[in-house]
């Protein structure tokens, strides 16, 4: 894309270098020759350009996210088209992402991990108050500029990315190690999503590692559902269990496990690293249940379309677990019916038996007695030389009449 170098989109914004570029879209350096201001022009990858339902989305969802401007968000100042090129015309950050602050100088220090990750949860905040879910967090999409001050970028463009078919593989591994379990499921996405992945960020920051990584994203999407989140104090010396506890519920399974909302998380994380907290009893999720505070979480933010219906935790071998059985999870007793299914074949043996030599009408006692859609209606003519086994059908009879009671 070096021939969009010099190159003036609109007649207002010339575009000067080339940033970066990921799996959708290339980033360039422009000027914005009206305001006169350095600009950051996001423009999409030319395989985007013929479907329609995704370039549909990316200028709903793109002029969606317009309406943030919050101080820990990169600005969208416009979205356009010219000819072939569709592009986003966001703020310039000059600085690093905290993916790269993270490659050069190995884990952050805690204060600074807790200051970047309170930054992040007040753009969610404000995101989320606003029904918009980034779906996409993740340590390449936060910016750091020279004051150290956070800006999540790709507000919009991540919903619009979720329903198209992006088969690039940078494109999936860069994303899936902080994919939620519901998104790796592929189902519905909520802000607890977003929660979920600010916590495995989190957990990047202090331990400078991913906790999972597997050769295809299939498997670190399967790992992201089935394995347990690995223990960050066991990776970092001297980590509080506080802010342990926190990267924890963030990333619980479960969303009905995670905070309720970024709001909940930002008020757990202020006080993580003080001297009260930090020797506090390891957070701990029993598999299968949620106390009766976590169960009445809610995103009252996020349209009906965005909630969840957590699939039920399961252990390591496959079985639920449903911990320890009390008197009131016992099912009643069932009666038992063994000795009714007994008459139930004999009296049956007996008919199929008669059947063929007395069809359906009987005599017992002088009198004839039909069962009905039984056997077919026949005259008893064999009346006569069975006329002994009166005495068995009055007992059958009985029998019979004691198990439809």
């Amino acid at each position: 894309m070096d021939q969009l170098i010099g190159r003036r989109i609109s007649d207002r914004y010339h575009i000067k270098r080339l940033l970066g570029s990921g799996g959708m879209a290339y980033v360039y350096l422009g000027e914005d020759m009206i305001l006169e201001r350095l600009v950051a022009i996001k423009i999409l990858q030319p395989q985007f350009n013929g479907d329609e339902e995704f370039l549909q989305r990316f200028r709903r969802e793109s002029r969606a996210a317009t309406i943030l401007g919050h101080r820990n968000t990169v600005n969208i100042y416009d979205v356009g088209e010219e000819r072939e090129l569709h592009y986003i015309v966001m703020e310039y950050v000059e600085g690093q992402t905290v993916k790269e602050m993270i490659r050069l100088h190995g884990p952050l220090p805690l204060e600074q991990a807790v200051h970047m990750t309170k930054q992040l949860l007040e753009a969610l905040m404000q995101a989320h108050s606003h029904g918009i879910i980034h779906r996409d967090i993740k340590p390449h999409n936060l910016l750091s500029n020279e004051r150290g001050e956070i800006k999540v970028a790709d507000f919009g463009i991540a919903r619009a990315a979720s329903a198209s078919t992006i088969t690039q593989t940078n494109t999936m591994m860069g994303s899936v190690h902080y994919i939620s379990p519901e998104q790796a499921r592929g189902g519905v996405v909520s802000a607890r999503s977003d929660i979920y992945a600010a916590g495995i960020v989190l957990f990047e920051m202090v331990t400078g590692v991913i906790p999972y990584d597997a050769e295809s994203a299939v498997s670190i999407a399967l790992k992201h559902i089935q394995e347990p989140l690995p223990d960050p104090a066991q990776l970092r010396q001297g980590l509080p269990q506080s802010l342990s506890n926190v990267i924890l519920k963030a990333a619980a399974k479960s969303p009905d496990d995670r905070y309720a909302g970024a709001e909940e998380m930002y008020e757990d994380i202020r006080s993580a690293l003080s001297d009260e907290r930090r020797n506090e009893h390891p957070y701990f999720i029993q598999e299968g249940h949620a106390n009766s505070k976590e169960r009445e979480w809610s995103d009252p933010q996020v349209a009906e379309e965005d909630t969840m219906v957590a699939a039920p935790a399961v252990q390591e071998d496959g079985q639920e677990d449903v911990g320890p059985e009390t008197p009131a999870d016992r099912p009643p007793e069932k009666t038992k019916k063994w000795p009714y299914v007994v008459a139930c074949i004999v009296v049956f043996s007996g008919a199929a038996f008669f059947y063929w030599l007395l069809p359906e009408m009987f005599v017992v006692s002088g009198t004839t007695k039909v069962i009905p859609d039984v056997l077919p209606t026949q005259t008893a003519v064999w009346e006569a030389a069975w006329a002994g086994q009166d005495q068995v059908l009055q007992e059958g009879a009985k029998v019979w009449r004691q198990v439809e009671l």
